[in-house]
């Protein structure tokens, strides 16, 4: 339990920073920015005075007042950051970010001003001292134009961290935050081989950057994991992690090949085990099955699925250091990454040769962009464009990687509307999927229908203050949308099997949102393209049945399919008894898990 020291209080923050006690402020401040990183952004343990008002109102106040406090305290003049606490801060620039996003400011360009040598009014103009207080604030819903260049030429490294820290947060949806990233991923990838050292960027939301960058528009998104692999690639062999070799003979267990698996989650309740465990599973019958992963990431139920299991701690070279030791040891034919990327050290990892044949999957809708993995994994329906992957395509029949359902799935008997006044829409997004484009297609959806629309947003990571900010983002747009924070699984299938149809977000659509609507005999719309994960839903829709005109080829197409199946009761609900009949879910519940083990036993003895 924390102590009281621990715990941030926002009355002794506010006493420090209007009182101008600049070192005890920003003790405090960390408290909070740690504290939010730890709960991913809910407010719960946070020490605060604020009455018995309704949770809605508490919560402005409370997130008013903490911008209050940041805006007295960054804007003193004799507050400044040494380069240990930038560093340190600067990991965390994302809940600064949205603090101000969440609040009544909506950003925190009025400190920006208040710090501008010419003044209010006049184009920004910044101290060295200031500029760094600047790289904190700027924020991707800020108003101020910045040039990137500038940034670059003046100080390289502090304009780095700021440009990891624009592309870093896990919701990006506003037209400001969208457009910034969206220009940084095109920017910004040349750029970084002139970073000398990885250590010069803000380790802690590494990944991060190379994660989300899947959830923008741009085409050429991922090419930014090409920049981050070479940084890394130096930085492994700097640091002693050379190739292995792979000229020896490989290592056997029980007569079979070795097979080492790194996960990042792999619980019975997580997307991941939802998608690969029968597949993962089936590889035991011809090798034998080693996985490593985070002790607190996987469960009883997936260290289950192989021969043997071995715990990974929480530190990056540790966990370097024995998965290239247990390589070394067990000279494993096949190394598998179902995911890259969730966590730092497979990015890592992936940068380095510790297996001749090296694979990756679905875990991630995206390619990895490391010359060091060899194939991606992944069925032939949802694979999308070739082009679009560094790796080889490992192709695989539609049924070769059947999913199970939810640890904390239980039937569900389906709900069905004949002709309701109000058409309930169910949309089921991480905050990362959402941005301009999409939400403006849900707008003008509402706009176009004869039948008045209820959209309900189940949002995943939306907890606390990123709720706050994701509620005011789609209300701006869709000012009677039900957004709910993240929730339990069961209360999530609750509200879906309240719902009359289903929008998927786009670009990044979905795969286990769309066995969840199936299962209660829920159909919708998706948006198709060319990378897998815009791919996926198409494929899904077509192994279930669904008629093509549900995986739309453009976003006019998407709203023109959207109103059409709201407007039309009866063709909606032929849909919805039709799929219900097929058993909902069942197809993709079904197949050959076996096939992946085969291709890869054929691969490995050649």
């Amino acid at each position: 339990m924390a102590t009281d020291d621990a715990v941030f209080s926002l009355e002794t923050f506010e006493f420090l920073c209007y009182s101008r006690d600049r070192e005890l402020a920003a003790r405090e401040l960390t408290k909070l920015l740690s504290t939010l990183e730890i709960q991913y952004g809910a407010l719960s343990g946070i020490k605060a005075r604020l009455g018995s008002a309704p949770v809605a109102i508490r919560n402005t106040a409370l997130l008013t007042r903490i911008a209050a406090a940041l805006s007295s305290l960054f804007s003193d003049p004799e507050f400044f950051l040494t380069p240990q606490g930038f560093d340190q801060l600067i990991s965390w620039q994302r809940w600064i970010a949205t603090v101000f996003a969440a609040s009544p400011f909506g950003n925190a360009d009025h400190v920006l001003r208040s710090m501008n040598v010419k003044g209010p009014d006049a184009e920004l103009e910044l101290t060295e001292a200031s500029f760094v207080k600047f790289c904190l604030l700027y924020t991707p819903d800020s108003d101020i134009p910045a040039d990137v260049q500038v940034l670059w030429n003046y100080n390289r490294r502090l304009a780095a961290a700021l440009f990891f820290s624009l592309m870093a947060p896990r919701f990006l949806g506003t037209e400001p935050a969208h457009s910034k990233r969206e220009a940084l991923l095109g920017w910004l990838p040349p750029k970084l081989d002139e970073v000398e050292d990885l250590d010069h960027l803000p380790l802690a939301i590494l990944h991060d950057v190379f994660l989300n960058c899947s959830y923008a528009d741009r085409p050429d998104k991922h090419e930014i994991k090409r920049a981050i692999n070479r940084l890394i690639r130096r930085k492994v062999l700097k640091e002693g992690f050379p190739d292995l070799d792979m000229s020896e003979a490989r290592g056997t267990r029980n007569g079979k090949p070795v097979l080492m698996v790194v996960l990042e989650w792999f619980t019975s309740k997580h997307s991941i085990y939802r998608t690969h465990s029968t597949s993962l599973r089936a590889l035991r019958e011809r090798f034998h099955v080693v996985a490593l992963g985070g002790a607190q990431q996987v469960d009883e139920a997936g260290r289950a699925v192989f021969d043997e299991f071995i715990p990974l701690g929480g530190n990056l070279r540790p966990n370097l250091e024995i998965v290239r030791a247990e390589a070394q040891k067990l000279k494993p034919a096949v190394i598998y990454y179902p995911s890259i990327g969730m966590f730092q050290p497979t990015i890592y990892l992936a940068n380095m040769r510790l297996a001749p044949i090296q694979f990756t999957a679905l875990g991630h809708g995206a390619s990895s962009m490391s010359p060091f993995i060899d194939y991606f994994a992944v069925e032939e329906d949802i694979a999308g464009d070739a082009a679009t992957y560094s790796e080889k395509l490992l192709l695989l029949p539609n049924d070769a990687m059947p999913h199970v359902r939810s640890g904390d799935a239980v039937p569900i008997a389906p709900h069905l509307r004949e002709a309701p006044e109000t058409v309930r829409v169910a949309i089921a997004s991480t905050t990362m999927k959402l941005n301009p484009r999409f939400i403006k297609a849900c707008a003008a959806i509402a706009k176009t229908a004869r039948t008045p629309v209820q959209f309900d947003f189940l949002m995943g990571f939306a907890s606390g203050l990123t709720h706050e900010q994701v509620r005011r983002f789609v209300n701006s747009y869709l000012p009677d949308a039900i957004v709910h924070a993240h929730q339990a699984y069961g209360p999530y299938m609750a509200v879906i099997n309240n719902c009359d149809l289903f929008l998927n977000p786009f670009p990044y659509g979905n795969m286990n949102g769309n066995a969840d609507m199936a299962s209660v005999g829920l159909v919708g719309i998706c948006r198709t393209g060319p990378q897998v994960h815009e791919h996926i839903d198409g494929g899904l829709f077509r192994r279930m049945g669904l008629p093509d005109w549900l995986a739309a080829q453009s976003d006019e197409a998407y709203v023109a399919a959207a109103v059409r199946l709201i407007d039309n009761h009866a063709e909606r609900l032929e849909l919805r008894r039709g799929l219900i009949a097929r058993g909902g879910d069942a197809v993709l519940l079904k197949g050959r898990p076996g096939i992946l083990c085969e291709k890869l036993y054929e691969l490995a003895s050649r």
